[in-house]
């Protein structure tokens, strides 16, 4: 009960308030006025809370209190902000990082060099683990009790144990709503989805704040405060459910809310469907053709002559048994050679092939265009000089990861569709202004597509090839989805929409991870 007193009672009814608030705010794009006060608000109310929790315990020493104790816990609180992050940083996690703007340079260096720069990551955030969370006590010594790495560890363990139980009773309801979801009716399959929600976010709201009382009990040990009088604990507690039950409501209806269950672009990732064929083959683009899809995405990779083939990898090895690059090659010299792919067997084709064979089958594309470190001055001015014009009237597009190709392109062939390919999410779209962008599929979600809608951008998704991926990323409301299995997404968005209601509430499980 002493988590429950009045004056702590109040508090943590702020925190939900002011958490719900900027979760309903961040719908909004930019940086308003009241949601620069919401933070700053939510941040001194936890280092207020903070401050209150440290006083109420015998063991904390009459110097350590009042400003020393809030600038010391503001300390660890900009440490846990940071940890937090990664994990959904309470449902506020990509509110925050698609308002992030960097320059394009930063964001193309970050993509390109990501995995390293991942490890490295991961390194300073096992530091930042270790030292305010484990041995976090020894070091910031806010109480003269002090909790040991051991305690710490457990107090971990058992925030992590509260999550998986709230993760796998949020996992049961989005099963529960699948199943209902195939034979109730449609209003009736809004309400279960909505009540799940509900449920969802108070598991979730149960199992955040049990967790945070559960780690400062581990940090110095539980608070010597008086068990508070009935009559005022039951009104403290009245207050803290109503301001959840209105806050809460706000953001289940919001969620509901959303643009969902578009008309899809179907897009087939490297020309295949359901594995027949050989990627990047003709024999793959004369198959997927049968089934109509807006684009057939494939790669391009630079040769020693300056001109393109048709690949995805930057080496022969895997495809072709050959230990070469592209760019050892001449065009002529890679036409023709024979790939083995899932027992298939195809063979290489240069670019100027396969577009004219897409032509004649009046199938449009989507070029990806790969770059090296090897590949020639000029290549894309070149490529855009050649094929730019051409492949505008085809009705194709190209994309990149490479963020200086979709730039040189835009500058040079400005009336060609270009897009942005991410890797991850983590920044503003108009930090890298693209006419489309396609997603990696871990890390997105709705803010990343409405960020990228106000700009005027498409937003397609790779590479879902489950049904279960596939219904979530329509229920996001994604423009188009490049996928292996072009034959089951048309069939997925065929679907009366719902039958997939269960993807809503599996998305807002995921906005909370």
């Amino acid at each position: 009960m002493g988590m429950l007193t009045p004056r702590l009672t109040w508090g943590w009814a702020g925190l939900i308030l002011e958490l719900g608030l900027l979760r309903w705010c961040g719908q909004f794009p930019g940086w308003a006025v009241g949601q620069v006060a919401l933070v700053v608000l939510l941040l001194a109310n936890v280092v207020w809370q903070f401050r209150q929790v440290a006083q109420s315990y015998r063991a904390t020493p009459f110097f350590q209190r009042g400003w020393r104790v809030g600038l010391a816990w503001s300390g660890l609180l900009v440490s846990l902000v940071g940890l937090a992050l990664p994990w959904g940083l309470w449902g506020l996690g990509s509110r925050f990082l698609v308002r992030l703007k960097l320059p394009a340079a930063w964001v193309n260096d970050i993509s390109l060099y990501r995995h390293p720069l991942l490890g490295a990551v991961a390194v300073v955030y096992l530091v930042l683990v270790a030292y305010s969370l484990i041995w976090g006590p020894q070091h910031w010594r806010l109480t003269t009790v002090i909790g040991t790495p051991r305690q710490m560890l457990q107090g971990l363990g058992w925030l992590a144990g509260l999550m998986l139980s709230w993760g796998m009773m949020s996992g049961a309801l989005v099963v529960g709503n699948w199943a209902v979801d195939q034979w109730l009716s449609p209003s009736g399959a809004t309400a279960f989805a909505l009540g799940s929600l509900s449920l969802i976010l108070a598991g979730y709201t149960m199992a955040s704040l049990l967790g945070t009382v559960t780690l400062i009990w581990c940090w110095c040990g539980q608070p010597a405060v008086a068990v508070p009088r009935m009559q005022r604990s039951r009104w403290s507690l009245g207050g803290l459910v109503l301001v959840w039950v209105v806050i809460s409501g706000a953001v289940i209806v919001q969620a509901w809310q959303m643009p969902r269950f578009l008309a899809t672009t179907v897009i087939s990732h490297r020309g295949l469907d359901a594995g027949v064929g050989v990627q990047n083959t003709l024999g793959a683009l004369r198959h997927t053709k049968r089934l109509h899809p807006q684009y057939v995405e494939m790669d391009l990779h630079e040769t020693r002559d300056h001109r393109w083939v048709v690949l995805h990898d930057e080496n022969l090895k895997t495809l072709a048994h050959r230990n070469v690059t592209p760019h050892q090659l001449t065009q002529a010299q890679l036409s023709g050679l024979t790939l083995r792919e899932n027992g298939q067997r195809g063979r290489l084709v240069s670019w100027p092939k396969y577009l004219k064979t897409a032509e004649r089958l009046h199938q449009p594309l989507l070029v990806e265009l790969k770059t090296t470190p090897t590949d020639s001055r000029g290549m894309v001015r070149r490529f855009a000089h050649l094929y730019g014009a051409r492949l505008r009237r085809d009705h194709s597009a190209v994309h990149s990861l490479d963020y200086r190709v979709v730039a040189q392109l835009r500058r040079v062939a400005p009336r060609l569709r270009v897009g942005f390919i991410t890797p991850f999410n983590w920044v503003d779209p108009a930090s890298v202004p693209a006419d489309f962008y396609s997603f990696q599929q871990r890390s997105l979600s709705d803010q990343f597509i409405l960020a990228a809608h106000r700009q005027g951008a498409a937003t397609y998704l790779w590479t879902p090839d489950a049904t279960t991926a596939m219904s979530r990323a329509w229920a996001l409301g994604v423009d188009g989805q490049i996928t292996d299995q072009a034959g089951r997404l048309q069939r997925v968005v065929a679907q009366r929409p719902n039958r997939v209601f269960w993807a809503i509430v599996a998305n807002f499980t995921l906005s909370y991870i």
